[in-house]
Parts: C-alpha cells; sequence; structure tokens
C-alpha cells in the first residue's frame, strides 16, 4: 500500500501561472503575471554580483540588514519585521498557524487565490466575501465579511490592492472593518500592490499592526522592485504573531544574494516614487484608450495591472482575444479561475508595450 497525503489534500488546486513564452513567437510582451516592466535596479544588481563571492557560506538567518533597511524605508519597527520566501510563504505559515481542520478563513471572491489554496492546505474551509447591489460589486465585501464571521472563524485575508480587480478598501473603511471583527480573528492584509497606490485615500494598514495583536500587513519586493525572480517578501506583524512566524519560519529561507539585492532596493524610494508615477501613467493611458476607442469596461486600478471586459457586441470575446493576442505574442491572464471568464487582466508594461498590446486589440477587435 503507498503513502497517502490527508485527505483533504488531494483534490487541491495548483495555483495557476500565466504564460512566459509561446512557441515560435519573435516577440515576446509579457503582460500576464504583473511582473515589473523594469528590471531591478543597478545598485540591487551590483549588491547581488557581490553577494555571490560570499555563496559558500549561510545566508543570515536573522536578515537583520534587511529588516533596518525596510523599517527606515517604511517608518516601522524593525523586530515587527518578519522576512520571508516571497510573502506567498508567509501567507502559507499564517495559515497553518492560526488556522486547522473545522476552522474558517474569510477571503475575496475574486480576490488573490492562494489564500483559499493556503486555507485549504491547513485544513480549513475558505468562506467568500462578496459586495453586491452596487458599482463595486465585484470587490471585496467587507460587510458581507463581517456577516459571515462566526465561532470557526480564524482569519480574513483581504489583498488590497486586489488581484486582479485592482480595486482598494479606504483608509476609514478599513479602519472600521478591522473595529467590528472579533479581536481574535487575524486581519491579514496583503498589500503587494501598496506601493502602486496613489489614491488620497488609500492606507496599507500599519497603524492597526500597532494599534493591537490581530493584524499583519504584508509586502513584497517582487512588484515595484523588480524582484520577482529573487522571491523576498515581509510581514509586519505584532510581536506575538512576529513570534509564531519566527518559530515556523525556515531557516535560511532566503539566500544570501536576495537578502543583498532587496537591502540595496529598499533604500531607493526617490527610483519606487518614479517607478509608480510611470506605471500610473502608462496604465491610466492604456485603459483610457481601451474605454473611448473600444467602448471596453475598465475596473478603475490602484495596481500595476487592469481588469477589462470587452463588450458583449465585440467581435471577439475575453476567450478569443486571449488566444488572439497570444499568437501576436502578447501575453495576458485569462480570469476564468477568479470566476471572471468575460475578463481579462493585463499587466502594465512600458509606454511601447502597451501601445503595442493595444494595436494589437484593435487589431483584432476590427477583424
Amino acid at each position: 500500500m503507498s503513502p497517502r497525503a490527508h485527505p483533504h489534500l488531494l483534490d487541491l488546486p495548483i495555483l495557476p501561472i500565466g504564460e512566459s513564452s509561446v512557441p515560435g513567437a519573435k516577440r515576446i510582451i509579457p503582460l500576464a503575471n504583473n511582473e515589473a516592466t523594469e528590471p531591478p535596479s543597478a545598485a540591487a544588481q551590483d549588491a547581488a554580483r557581490k553577494a555571490m563571492a560570499g555563496a559558500n557560506f549561510y545566508p543570515s538567518v536573522t536578515h537583520a540588514e534587511l529588516k533596518y533597511a525596510i523599517a527606515a524605508a517604511y517608518r516601522v519597527d524593525p523586530a515587527k519585521i518578519v522576512c520571508g520566501n516571497g510573502s506567498s510563504e508567509i501567507i502559507a505559515l499564517l495559515a497553518q498557524a492560526y488556522a486547522g481542520l473545522g476552522d474558517e478563513v474569510i477571503i475575496g471572491r475574486h480576490g488573490y487565490l492562494y489564500f483559499s489554496i493556503c486555507a485549504r492546505m491547513a485544513g480549513a474551509a475558505p468562506v467568500y466575501a462578496v459586495s453586491s447591489g452596487d458599482a463595486n460589486h465585484l470587490s471585496f465585501g467587507l460587510q458581507a465579511a463581517l456577516d459571515a464571521v462566526t465561532r470557526k472563524t480564524r482569519i480574513v485575508f483581504l489583498d488590497n490592492p486586489c488581484n486582479p480587480l485592482g480595486t482598494y478598501v479606504s483608509r476609514n473603511d478599513l479602519r472600521t472593518f478591522r473595529e467590528k471583527l472579533p479581536e481574535d480573528v487575524l486581519l491579514v492584509i496583503d498589500g503587494a500592490y501598496a506601493d502602486y497606490a496613489t489614491a488620497d485615500d488609500f492606507d496599507p494598514g500599519d497603524d492597526l499592526v500597532l494599534a493591537g495583536e490581530n493584524t499583519v500587513v504584508l509586502r513584497t519586493f517582487s512588484k515595484i522592485y523588480g524582484l520577482a525572480g529573487l522571491r523576498v517578501g515581509w510581514a509586519h506583524a505584532p510581536a506575538s504573531v512576529a513570534e509564531v512566524l519566527n518559530k515556523v519560519m525556515r531557516p535560511g529561507n532566503l539566500s544570501s544574494v536576495s537578502l543583498a539585492a532587496s537591502e540595496a532596493a529598499a533604500k531607493e524610494q526617490n527610483l519606487v516614487a518614479e517607478r509608480r508615477d510611470r506605471n500610473l501613467q502608462a496604465r491610466d493611458a492604456f485603459a483610457a484608450s481601451l474605454e473611448a476607442d473600444l467602448g471596453f469596461t475598465v475596473l478603475p486600478s490602484q495596481a500595476n495591472f487592469v481588469l477589462v471586459t470587452p463588450p458583449r457586441t465585440a467581435p471577439m470575446d475575453a476567450s478569443a482575444l486571449y488566444e488572439g493576442l497570444m499568437a501576436e505574442g502578447v501575453l495576458v491572464r485569462q480570469m476564468g479561475p477568479y470566476q471572471l471568464p468575460d475578463s481579462l487582466r493585463i499587466s502594465v508594461g512600458t509606454e511601447e508595450e502597451m501601445n503595442i498590446a493595444l494595436a494589437a486589440i484593435k487589431m483584432l477587435e476590427a477583424a
């Protein structure tokens, strides 16, 4: 008889990832995975090269230098920072540490799919919160989430801004939501795209971390810093949660190269601001053209992507458009796994890449 995994893991889905190549394509426009269109900074690349000279030694397990760099950049206490192999590692560990068999974890119906996967890995049941009756019905339903809380609820995962919608929860709404949640429910705010947000009433939620023992804010170096391939994320967590995470975190989870590059990147906040502005300009110009020229519906976004829906009268629906764009070497993301089969998520690239993508969409929809 062969070894058997836990029964609740047998039908666990694999997190879908967008295409990164097309056989035979002469040119690829990679707009499927919300990656930074710009490479790591020169300083980050130089730090990574220098770190390679000492790669025969194990990396730091305390991540002290990186924590101090993050603390200076984001004005948080380094003692309340926990670094992970991407924020995805921390999401998984939080689910395993704070939820288990018979428990419930509340997530957005159209939020980041890894939340539900991690909840199920821990043996907990994902419970979906969906707004209804207003223009933001796709977004995370704050009242629906509160209504869904039971004695079994252990965690609420909230991606802010939301992937794949690009929508966000405002500062006041986030604070009110936390106040109404039971104190023993952990609120995990995934701010993977927070560095792109420019809305006046957006706030990543760090004040909530300081206000109690029940809120964690996650961030990443994968997006605006352009370090997706090095897998570095971090949590701003209350002392009690940080202690738990440090106990269950695998020692040496970050390579010396990843630590050095992300430390250097964290010190370049002027560059972050420049990239944020370039993203805003390219994103909003692309969205405006899709709406004005083709009648597409584009959700207002605070991230480095947009969710677009062709009109029902368009020659190509989302599925056909996806296939047509792939044939042109323009890679975007299908949204069927997110229960949005009529839409596509398109990452924001350079101005040139967005112009190429726009021209390809117009050509296909005019065929």
